[in-house]
Order: structure tokens, then C-alpha cells, then sequence
């Protein structure tokens, strides 16, 4: 190789985006050392990571707590020019945090005062959750090219009066945030151009009402180890809006008519007037009321794929053929030991019915249930998903809840009939080994 293999001969272009890529800046100070270009090349490295992990190598040492990273990224962040990519990390040793161990607010800014002209992507994991910092966000609208921002462990009780707004803030990602209704509102206004918000374990929240005409993906991820309250409800007019995950959320107010993808995790009281484009919906949790599951079911005429694994306060039987047979588009369904419990087919007067107009789900690949009670009414609910999807291929059934009794023998006997009268459709079955 000789002496192309050498860093050396790299163009300053290259060896900057070499040192750009590597894992955190204390490795670019340590290439900054080795010689005289390699440290003029460090001044010109556009992205840097710090970390207090790996940057203050005693981690059960309680002297090294944010004043000493402070000094660090001082140092090494006032050597360069151009920053486009900056993560600060700072994670406390001591658990819980040390009253006031947090990045000090005139440091922030200055940091952010240095790099105002060239950030575009900023992580600042900062453990204060005790003390407004109201100069740090009047810094961070200083920040034109900023496109992507994430704070961690904030407290914005309410938003200061700021000159600037961020012009060109297209994700914002708010993680463990003490942030009030009012707060949330007026930061989302400040960002026309924003697509992609999400809120994770953030406390202050209970009514936030949202407008956003360029937002495409909204999250509220809510631990409840942390966010103990739920948020009551959450309005939000976005006629852009493509995706939409909440979790711990008792109320959705949404017009849902550019809406492709819906996660609901705990029970949503959905105020939705119509979703004709909806394409997957995943609803899981607990304390669902029946009714608002099969009230969106009913709404998404378009789904491709279709997850309940939700728990309800109170169950009753469901028609099969009346809640499925809109759902023309449909490829992939996955029905929860719960929601399972629920369906039944036609039976009566109904049966009539449903003969005069049979239930087809032609598009119809795969199916996964969960059997909690191997009863006949469990089969008469496979039988009909068999039979009415001809493109089916795969059809799994987890039956690992089912106990020993003469009902759910049967059930296995009535599942292989079923299994010779579709041989085209692969099955697989999961249960107890004491019933196989």
C-alpha cells in the first residue's frame, strides 16, 4: 500500500469527515494531539458527541458531576469552527439526581452562541427539572439552520417572550420535560415548519391543544412510572398529519382525514370524525371500552393492517361479519385473547343475512389470534375468517392460555378438521404441551 495508506495523503475534506464520524470528541481531542495538521483538522470537525459516560472515566466518582463536563465541552466546542451536529449528555451518577447538578444556563448559551450560525442537529440531555432556563431557548431561536432538536429533562413551565421563532425546525423530540399546556402550544407555533414531535414521559401536560398545518407524525409516549397522571385530552389541528402513537391519553380530538397509521396504547376516547385514508391502526392496553375500538374499526374503511390486543372493562358479543366485512383492503389482522372473546359469528335472523350478503376479504394474508377459551364459538370465528379470505396464507394461533379441560381437547380436534379442508394455508399453533 506505502504511502497510500496513509492519512496524511488524504484531502483535508476527507480526513474531516473520518473524524467526524468518530464515536465521541474525546477521541478528536486525542487525534488533535498527534501533530500539527491534525489539530488545525480538528477545528474543522462538523460534528461532535459528548457523553458523560465515556468522558469522565471515574462514573461512581460524585466529584465528577456537570461542572466538570461544563469545562470539557468549553474547551474542545471554542477550538472549532462550524458545528452542524452537537450532543451534550450529562447523566448524573448518583440516583436519584443531586439537587442542582445540571448544566449551568450561562454555559449553554454560550455553547449555542458558538455554534448559532452552523447547528442543524442539537441533543442536549440535561438533568434539570427544577428550574426554568428561559435564556437558553432565546439562544436556541437564535439557531437558523436548526432542524432537528431534542431536549432532554427541561422545565418549561412557561414559554419567555422571544424575538426570533425557529424557522427552520422540522423534528422536535421533548424527553422527560416538566412542560405546561400553554408552554407546548406556543413552542409548537414557533416552529411553522415542523413534521415530527414527540413528547416522551413529559409532566405538566393535561389539555394541549396543537396546531401544526406542516405536522406529520405526532407521539406521546408516556411511561407511567413517570408521567403517573394521565393527559386528559390532546386536540390537534395538523391537515398534514400522516401518523399519530399516543400512549396514556384518555381523549383524541382529531379530524383523522389525511391520517395513515394509528397506535393508541391505553384507552382513547376517540373524537374522529372520519379516516378514510387509514391504512394500519395498532390498539393495545388497558381500560378499553369496546365500543371505541369497534368505532374506529368501523371508521378506517381503507386498513391494510389491523392489531387489537387491548383489555376491556366490560365485554359483549360483537358480530364478526358486520364489524369486518367494509374492510375490502385488509392484508394483515392480529385479534387479542380479549378482543377474541368478543366476536361471534351470525347466528339466527342474522344468519340469514349474512348468506344474502357473505362476508369476502379478498386481499386477506395472514391472520394471528389469541384463544383464551377453546370453545365451539372459537371455532365458528376461524371457520369464517377461513372462509372468506381466498388470498389467506398463514393463520397463526396462540393458544398458550388455554388449560386443561374437554372443551379445549376439542378444540384442537375441530382445529385439524379445519386444517384438511384449507391445505393451502399454512398453520401454526401454540399452546401447552399438556394439550398437544
Amino acid at each position: 500500500m506505502g504511502a497510500m495508506a496513509s492519512f496524511d495523503v488524504l484531502p483535508d475534506s476527507i480526513a474531516c469527515l473520518i473524524l467526524s464520524k468518530l464515536e465521541n470528541a474525546q477521541m478528536v481531542a486525542q487525534c488533535a494531539i498527534v501533530c500539527h495538521r491534525w489539530k488545525m483538522l480538528a477545528r474543522l470537525v462538523d460534528t461532535l458527541t459528548f457523553e458523560s459516560f465515556k468522558l469522565l472515566e471515574k462514573k461512581l466518582d460524585k466529584t465528577r458531576n456537570a461542572t466538570c463536563l461544563e469545562k470539557i465541552v468549553t474547551q474542545m466546542l471554542l477550538m472549532t469552527h462550524g458545528i452542524r451536529v452537537l450532543k451534550i449528555s450529562y447523566h448524573p451518577v448518583v440516583w436519584p439526581w443531586i439537587p442542582n447538578d445540571y448544566f449551568s444556563e450561562d454555559k449553554v448559551c454560550q455553547w449555542l452562541q458558538h455554534v448559532n450560525t452552523s447547528l442543524e442537529r442539537l441533543t442536549l440531555v440535561d438533568p434539570n427539572r427544577v428550574k426554568p432556563q428561559p435564556m437558553k431557548l432565546l439562544h436556541l431561536t437564535e439557531c437558523k439552520k436548526l432542524q432537528w432538536l431534542n431536549l432532554c429533562y427541561g422545565f418549561i413551565p412557561e414559554m419567555p417572550i422571544l424575538p426570533g421563532r425557529f424557522e427552520q425546525l422540522v423534528t422536535l423530540h421533548l424527553d422527560l420535560i416538566f412542560i405546561c399546556d400553554s408552554a407546548l402550544q406556543k413552542l409548537v407555533e414557533l416552529a411553522p415548519m415542523l413534521e415530527d414531535l414527540k413528547l416522551n414521559s413529559c409532566k405538566g401536560l393535561r389539555t394541549p391543544h396543537l396546531t401544526a398545518f406542516k405536522l406529520k407524525c405526532l407521539e406521546f409516549a408516556n411511561d407511567m412510572d413517570v408521567a403517573t397522571t394521565p393527559i386528559t385530552v390532546v386536540a390537534v389541528n395538523a391537515p398534514n398529519l400522516v401518523t399519530v402513537s399516543l400512549c396514556h391519553v384518555e381523549e383524541l380530538v382529531i379530524d383523522g382525514f389525511t391520517l395513515q397509521n394509528l397506535d393508541l396504547i391505553w384507552h382513547v376516547r376517540p373524537t374522529i370524525r372520519e379516516l378514510p385514508v387509514l391504512e394500519n391502526l395498532h390498539i393495545s392496553g388497558e381500560a378499553w371500552a369496546l365500543d371505541s375500538v369497534t368505532h374506529l374499526i368501523r371508521l378506517g374503511t381503507n386498513l391494510r393492517s389491523l392489531h387489537i390486543d387491548a383489555y376491556f372493562e366490560r365485554k359483549y358479543p360483537i358480530q364478526l361479519q358486520s364489524l369486518l366485512r367494509h374492510l375490502q383492503e385488509l392484508v394483515s389482522i392480529h385479534i387479542g385473547a380479549d378482543f377474541f372473546e368478543c366476536l361471534q359469528t351470525a347466528g339466527g335472523a342474522g344468519a340469514a343475512f349474512m348468506r344474502m350478503h357473505a362476508m369476502t376479504l379478498p386481499r386477506l394474508e395472514n391472520i394471528v389470534v389469541v384463544i383464551g377459551c377453546g370453545n365451539n364459538d372459537c371455532i365458528s370465528v376461524i371457520a369464517t375468517l377461513l372462509k372468506c379470505a381466498p388470498a389467506l396464507q398463514t393463520l397463526r394461533i396462540d393458544a398458550g392460555q388455554l388449560r386443561k379441560s374437554m372443551d379445549n381437547v376439542m378444540f384442537f380436534t375441530n382445529l385439524l378438521g379445519l386444517q384438511r379442508n384449507y391445505p393451502q394455508v399454512k398453520v401454526s399453533l401454540v399452546c401447552p404441551q399438556t394439550l398437544v
